[in-house]
């Protein structure tokens, strides 16, 4: 993994935090847990997918891996 790489999965996993923040405000844990959490999954998917797919679907699937996370964090919290 590059450091480009790296970065963009940060930058992906930090968007999704901030989106998800705001637009679903009565199921979050807050913006700090977003962003960590979203960080994560973006981490997540990108390596599920790592091997599968090309370098746009990758932060494609890493924002979809940090939504995905948001989500279930929301549903367990609920």
């Amino acid at each position: 993994m590059t450091l480009q790489t790296v970065v963009s999965l940060l930058v992906v996993g930090l968007l999704v935090g901030v989106v998800a923040t705001l637009v679903v405000k009565h199921r979050t844990i807050g913006l700090v847990g977003n962003i960590a959490i979203s960080v994560a999954g973006a981490f997540l998917g990108y390596f599920v997918l790592h091997e599968i797919s090309p370098a746009l679907s990758q932060l494609i699937f890493a924002a979809g891996g940090g939504l995905l996370l948001i989500w279930l964090v929301g549903l367990i919290k609920k």
